[in-house]
């Protein structure tokens, strides 16, 4: 079975320089609807997200479970502890944390065992953010996709095969959460083509440089990205959605 936690071993580099950030209106809106200065960021990876909370709150810190990711977490932001762990047994105190966050990671969680954890860690009216960057669909990212149904076996729409984006969206709106807020955010990300293909080999499901098929591969999205490069860059549509819930 394969380790969900090393997913992202020897891709950490591409994930901190080539993955898009999110929005200062997004944490503006989560900001203004949060009561407290205490957030745990729940698989963190890089600090890509911890580091957009960094100017509205006072005590943030983070759990990372893997090792590549925490050694760019730290390089990037040293002064923030991260700490080994997971979201299910984070090993916060009890009643510690005013805001939980998780960006790109929730589908990498057992989400009643994270829930269980999260109704520990919290203060009362505690309060837990899932935050999504998606791509919208285009001529680009329909055949970025199709690249990638052919080489990589690992790869899944929707949230890690978990649900389709659609499913997520019904499961956080409707089940997971007591009460929820919901808000959307543009986020186009601009990337050139060394950005293009990092992006693509920060992804859990990639092919690494050493796979057989990864000159083919990349081979692929080369050529997708001279097609449809305007001055030699790329716009992913991205759109941020935050679920702003409490249990």
């Amino acid at each position: 079975m394969v380790n969900n936690c090393e997913l992202f071993t020897n891709k950490s580099e591409a994930y901190a320089r080539c993955r898009p950030s999110y929005p200062s209106k997004a944490i503006e809106w989560l900001r203004e609807r949060v009561q407290g200065e205490s957030v745990a960021d729940i698989g963190a990876g890089t600090g890509i997200f911890t580091a957009c909370l960094l100017p509205c709150f006072k005590n943030v810190c983070a759990i990372e479970p893997n090792a590549d990711m925490r050694k760019q977490f730290s390089d990037y932001l040293p002064g923030i502890p991260c700490f080994n762990a997971c979201g299910e047994a984070t090993g916060l105190p009890d009643s510690s944390i005013d805001l939980i966050t998780v960006a790109q990671a929730f589908h990498w969680l057992d989400e009643d065992s994270f829930k269980l954890e999260a109704q520990r860690i919290l203060r009362p009216n505690g309060q837990t953010a899932i935050i999504w960057n998606s791509s919208q669909e285009t001529d680009v990212t329909i055949a970025r996709d199709e690249i990638c149904k052919k080489y990589c076996p690992r790869f899944r729409l929707g949230r890690a095969g978990k649900r389709t984006a659609a499913e997520g969206d019904e499961f956080l709106r409707n089940t997971y959460f007591t009460t929820v807020q919901v808000a959307d955010f543009d986020n186009p990300f601009s990337m050139d083509f060394d950005s293009f293909i990092g992006n693509m080999n920060s992804r859990s499901y990639a092919l690494l440089p050493d796979a057989p098929d990864y000159p083919a591969f990349v081979a692929e999205l080369t050529e997708l990205f001279k097609q449809h490069a305007n001055n030699g860059v790329v716009v992913d549509s991205q759109k941020t959605t935050i679920y702003l819930g409490s249990f």
